[in-house]
């Protein structure tokens, strides 16, 4: 269990760099090319990484299409809503909504099981929630009777983003039987890059998208790699390794933290971290803890 909860820290560190490096990244590239660009990178690299460990049986089992198409839709989904959210609102905006994220978990998985929530699952809820919020709101704009939150339009994508997610993470825990996880994870990834290069190839022939002009700088580049490799490679597959140990909804709580790294990663673009952020992270740590404790308790 140790290992699940570092191994998901770790991703909610990726993670909450995501958005503001997207953010840097979207001034010089459009959407879906960004997009496109990154997948193949991050295909090329799990393509690699599944004949180092998997050898020639990662070449000759069976490949189960349909989940991998389903599969690759939604997370191809996911992830276009999840850049487009960023491209017409900001990563703030962003964080707050993914404080929704274990309240889709749990529905998703009342939805898929049946199964409801443990009374500790219900106290958790609204105090992980309540932290991811805290996190994201600027107290000192509030009180000077400015707004702390501005809606720009690109949030609902996120708000359909965040289920979608929930609903991918479930299913590649419940689907793929006899695959590794791994390989299910790379199989998605490659399903959902074909999406991404036949919708950029259509944008770019109708002149809605076009490829950036070049003159890419080291942090440009910097940021382009960290992007598709840490966030989308060694991220998400810890996050399948958190859901598996952990559970879909306790796995879940720890995106709230994501709105915490955000900020603090934004350091290195000139914003400083406010009592907000750390107080918010507190109490979704309390929300995760309290969960796994009164779960072994109940064992």
């Amino acid at each position: 269990m140790l290992g699940a909860n570092l191994g998901l820290f770790a991703t909610i560190i990726a993670w909450g760099s995501t958005a503001p490096v997207i953010n840097e990244l979207l001034k010089q590239t459009d959407p879906m090319v960004l997009t496109a660009t990154r997948s193949i990178l991050t295909s090329l690299v799990f393509f690699i990484w599944l004949q180092v460990a998997e050898g020639k049986t990662a070449r000759y089992l069976e490949i189960p299409w349909r989940p991998v198409l389903i599969l690759g839709g939604i997370l191809a989904t996911f992830t276009i809503l999840f850049t487009y959210a960023i491209k017409f609102s900001n990563p703030i905006n962003v964080s707050i909504i993914v404080a929704a994220g274990p309240v889709s978990a749990s529905l998703v998985d009342y939805v898929l099981t049946g199964r409801k929530p443990s009374k500790a699952i219900y106290l958790a809820l609204p105090l992980a929630v309540l932290g991811g919020i805290i996190a994201s709101v600027d107290l000192r704009a509030l009180m000077n009777g400015e707004s702390a939150m501005r809606f720009e339009g690109g949030e609902i994508f996120m708000v359909i983003g965040v289920f979608l997610w929930s609903l991918y993470s479930a299913l590649l825990q419940r689907w793929f039987e006899g695959v590794s996880l791994l390989r299910r994870t790379a199989l998605t990834f490659y399903s959902a890059t074909s999406i991404y290069l036949v919708i950029a190839a259509v944008l770019l022939f109708s002149g809605i998208e076009s490829l950036p002009a070049g003159n890419f700088d080291n942090k440009y580049l910097m940021f382009f790699v960290w992007s598709s490799l840490a966030t989308s490679i060694l991220g998400t597959y810890l996050w399948h390794i958190g859901v598996r140990k952990l559970g879909i909804i306790v796995a879940t709580m720890f995106l709230n933290l994501i709105s915490v790294v955000a900020i603090l990663v934004s350091i290195a673009f000139g914003i400083e971290p406010r009592i907000e952020q750390l107080l918010g992270g507190v109490l979704v740590v309390i929300a995760v803890v309290q969960v796994q404790i009164r779960s072994m308790v109940v064992k």
